[in-house]
């Protein structure tokens, strides 16, 4: 891995091996055309999608990270965890990823069976059928909404049925942010907590802190100035890796941003660890 740390970097990123609109390859083009350097696909909870875009991104000249995103819990609050650097032939985390997929798919039928119960949907209308080693996510079931005619959009959809406090909501059985973390350092990875922005509790912050998490997504579409400034001092304070990231799902949807829009350039202490990882 180049010395340097001006490399232009985006270490969160999703394709269609999860929640993403863009196959593995064709985000890695994406990645090119904007300028980035390095890169990380950070699928939820899958690494099937490592492979088509480590040779993609190989082939584009780009430095790639294995990367993963994995939900848990922590404080009573879900929290997304970002992995780096682990090896995806590790054994533990295979199977810890697909229990976490299995869980997945279960609360996604679970919201189905909701929504058929109240008419929102149809009988006739399922779930696609996940790929081995793929995982179902929200905007799966948001797509039946839609095409039900229950909701005109996904972002409707999402607000009006799919996040807490909707009355069809339904929880993920999820493991602890501890829980995750000794995974992945079995696998030899690090693990960043992923875009706390404004509203996640300083105690569950603090808490993984005390697991022993490694760093910190302080770019991120959802943190202002002020708030990148904050996990900064925070990252600081606690000697914790700066990670960041346009949390990529789509061109110019679901809330992230565009590649190419975050200019992160990790510093040399998150490069080291990525070496070395």
């Amino acid at each position: 891995m180049q010395e340097e740390t001006n490399i232009i970097t985006d270490l969160h990123m999703h394709s269609t091996a999860s929640d993403g609109r863009m196959s593995p390859s064709d985000v890695m083009e994406e990645a090119a055309r904007a300028g980035l350097q390095m890169v990380a696909l950070t699928d939820h909870d899958t690494l099937v999608g490592l492979d088509e875009a480590r040779s993609a991104a190989e082939s584009l000249g780009l430095i790639f990270v294995n990367g993963v995103e994995i939900s848990a819990r922590e404080n009573g609050e879900e929290v997304h965890l970002l992995a780096y650097g682990f090896r995806p032939e590790d054994e533990g985390l295979s199977t810890f990823l697909s229990l976490q997929q299995h869980r997945r798919t279960e609360r996604a039928e679970e919201f189905v069976r909701l929504f058929r119960r109240d008419g929102l949907i149809t009988d006739k209308q399922t779930l696609p059928e996940p790929a081995p080693g793929r995982s179902l996510a929200r905007p799966h079931v948001a797509a039946l909404l839609v095409e039900s005619g229950a909701v005109s959009s996904m972002q409707e959809a999402f607000f009006q049925y799919l996040v807490p406090g909707t009355p069809h909501f339904v929880e993920k059985e999820l493991p602890s942010g501890r829980e995750v973390m000794e995974v992945i350092h079995h696998a030899g990875g690090i693990v960043c907590l992923a875009h706390p922005g404004h509203h996640m509790a300083h105690q569950t912050v603090m808490n993984l802190i005390r697991a022993a998490i490694d760093g910190i997504e302080v770019v991120h579409p959802s943190h202002d100035i002020m708030l990148e400034e904050y996990y900064r001092s925070l990252a600081r304070r606690h000697g914790l890796l700066m990670s960041g990231g346009s949390d990529f799902h789509a061109r110019n949807s679901h809330g992230g941003s565009s590649l190419g829009q975050i200019r992160f350039e990790p510093d040399a202490a998150l490069l080291q660890a990525l070496r070395t990882h």
